[in-house]
C-alpha cells in the first residue's frame, strides 16, 4: 500500500472519538467483535467483516479509486455479493492458468506464482466450515472466462464448462465431499496428528473436494491430480502463509459462529472421523461409511430458495 494514497474509510465500524460506533457487531465470519470491521459495499447489505479474516476466507477486498476524487476507498463485500472472480473455483482456475503455460520446463517464477495460488486455496479451504453454508445456499458468483472471438449464447454448457446445481444438489455434493468438516480439519491442521496423516488421507480428502463439480467445475482426472500434488505439498510445508493451526485467526466460541444442534462447533473437528482417513479403490473417489452430525438439514434454506428447487417434494425435511 502505497503511503501518498488517501482512502475513504466512512464505512468501516471502529471509533468515532467519543465512543465505539457498533463496537458489539461481531465479525460474520470469525464472530468476534473486537478491532475494526468493513461493512458489504453492495447497497443495503449488512454483513460485516475483518478485513483479514475477509481476505483469507476468499471474499472480495479491494483498494478501489473514487470516480472524480484522489482517494481511494477500502472495500470489502460478501460471499454473495463478491466479484465472480473471488469464487473458489475462479480461484482455482487462476492456479491452473500457471501450470497451462506452454514450456518445456517449470520456471522459479511458474513455481512461485503455483505455491502462491495454492496458499491461498488452502487458506480458503481452511474456512470452509464458514462459507459450506453460504455456497449450498446461494451457489457462487462464477461465470465463463470466454476467449477473443467467442460469443457465450453461441456455446454449449460443456464449452462453457458450466455446471447445473440447486440448493439441494450442492447440499449432498457437500456432505458427500465432507466440505466442513475437511474445512475444519485444514484450519486446525489435524492431518499432523497421526503418523502418515499428512500424506495419504489428506490427498484423499483433497481429490473428494477436487471432483465435486458443483465446487470446482468439470476437472479433469489429470487437472485433478496436479492441483492434489502441489496442495498437499505446500500443506505439508508449513510456510507461516498458511494460516492453519497455531496462525489461525481465532474464532468465537459462541452461536455467532457455526453450531451444531448439540453445541458442538463446526470448525473443529470433534468426534467426526478425519476426512480421507478411510482408504477407497482407485475407482471410488468419496468416503462410504462415515457416521458424523449432518453439516446441512433442509430447514437451514430459506424458503425464497427452495421454491426455486425442483427437487423440494421429493425430499424429506432433514433427510440425508
Amino acid at each position: 500500500m502505497d503511503d501518498d494514497k488517501v482512502f475513504d474509510c466512512s464505512n468501516i465500524i471502529c471509533a468515532n472519538g467519543h465512543k465505539h460506533v457498533e463496537s458489539k457487531v461481531a465479525c460474520d465470519l470469525c464472530g468476534i467483535s473486537d478491532k475494526m470491521k468493513v461493512q458489504c459495499k453492495h447497497p443495503g447489505c449488512k454483513y460485516r467483516f475483518h478485513v483479514t479474516c475477509a481476505r483469507q476466507a476468499g471474499l472480495e477486498v479491494r483498494e478501489v479509486p473514487v470516480v472524480g476524487e484522489d482517494t481511494f476507498e477500502f472495500t470489502v463485500k460478501c460471499y454473495q455479493h463478491s466479484a465472480c472472480e473471488f469464487a473458489f473455483r475462479a480461484v482455482l482456475e487462476d492456479m491452473l492458468e500457471i501450470e497451462l503455460v506452454k514450456s518445456n520446463y517449470m520456471t522459479i517464477d511458474r513455481a512461485a506464482g503455483i505455491v502462491n495460488w495454492g496458499i491461498s486455496i488452502l487458506n480458503i479451504l481452511g474456512w470452509a466450515w464458514k462459507w459450506a453454508s453460504w455456497w449450498v445456499n446461494l451457489g457462487d458468483t462464477w461465470e465463463p472466462l470466454l476467449e477473443d472471438g467467442q460469443k457465450e449464447e453461441d456455446m454449449t454448457k460443456e464449452e462453457l464448462k458450466i455446471v447445473e446445481s440447486t440448493p439441494y444438489s450442492r447440499c449432498e455434493d457437500a456432505r458427500r465431499c465432507r466440505l466442513v468438516a475437511f474445512g475444519a480439519a485444514l484450519r486446525n491442521r489435524d492431518y499432523d496428528k497421526e503418523d502418515g496423516d499428512d500424506h495419504e488421507p489428506l490427498e484423499r480428502a483433497l481429490r473428494a473436494v477436487l471432483s465435486t463439480p458443483s465446487l470446482v467445475g468439470p476437472l479433469k482426472r489429470n487437472v485433478i491430480e496436479f492441483f492434489v500434488s502441489w496442495l498437499a505439498r505446500i500443506y505439508r510445508s508449513k510456510t507461516p502463509l498458511l494460516r492453519l493451526g497455531e496462525n489461525a485467526i481465532p474464532v468465537s466460541e459462541t452461536e455467532s459462529c457455526n453450531i451444531y444442534d448439540d453445541k458442538t462447533p463446526k470448525y473443529i473437528l470433534g468426534n467426526r472421523r478425519l476426512p480421507g482417513k478411510q482408504k477407497v479403490s482407485k475407482e471410488q473417489i468419496f468416503e462410504t461409511d462415515f457416521k458424523e452430525i449432518d453439516d446441512f438439514s433442509v430447514e437451514e434454506l430459506p424458503l425464497s430458495i427452495l421454491l426455486r428447487s425442483p427437487e423440494r417434494l421429493q425430499i424429506k425435511k432433514g433427510s440425508k
